[in-house]
């Protein structure tokens, strides 16, 4: 039997950074995460594109050592991204996985060598109190649903002040405003590209 040619990855997964949850009512979601579950809000983006004809409004929101954002959509001149979500896929349906990684750079070139396919060519960063963050979205999982409508991943790295992995708790009007906007721009081009094609080959 031939071996596999296996290059050793110089990247690691860490953990679960978030998970999006696409929610109709984000009152009543932040009620059940807070009262039920003991939660901690430590964000909120009320409007994430108050220019724009459409939005979403953003909550961070610490579980024991697990975070969640729950997004919910704003409907103005045009029906949000995150409304179309939950109609697709009902109330509390899980938009993105955030995968945490020690060197994004090094998994975007990993991953971009493997087929894997970003909604944009470079990488988002901004700062929080703890230092540096660097994130990216992946293109859609399922080539029938728009991009609009469709699952995806982001890749986050994030500063570790103690060297060990924690759960993102930093989420800001800029990470809201970004995630916003690339689907968006994806979706009015119409994108049919999706983040990986047949592996099994």
């Amino acid at each position: 039997m031939k071996k596999r040619n296996l290059k050793k990855q110089k990247w690691k997964i860490l953990g679960v950074d978030h998970v999006a949850v696409a929610v109709k009512d984000i009152t009543f979601w932040k009620n059940v995460y807070v009262n039920l579950f003991d939660g901690k809000i430590f964000h909120e983006t009320p409007d994430a594109n108050p220019d724009g004809p459409s939005s979403m409004h953003l909550c961070g929101i610490k579980v024991g050592e697990f975070s969640i954002a729950l997004i919910q959509g704003i409907d103005r001149g045009e029906k949000s991204q995150v409304t179309k979500f939950v109609e697709k896929h009902g109330d509390h349906s899980f938009q993105h996985i955030a995968i945490a990684v020690d060197d994004i750079n090094a998994a975007l070139k990993d991953l971009r060598e493997k087929g894997a396919r970003f909604l944009t060519d470079e990488i988002h960063e901004r700062v929080d109190s703890f230092g540096p963050i660097r994130q990216i979205f992946s293109r859609k999982f399922d080539i029938n649903i728009d991009s609009d409508e469709a699952p995806f991943f982001e890749f986050v790295e994030r500063p570790r002040a103690d060297g060990l992995f924690h759960s993102g708790e930093s989420f800001s009007d800029d990470f809201a405003r970004e995630l916003y906007r690339d689907i968006e721009e994806s979706a009015h081009k119409d994108d049919q590209e999706v983040f990986v094609n047949n592996m099994s080959k």
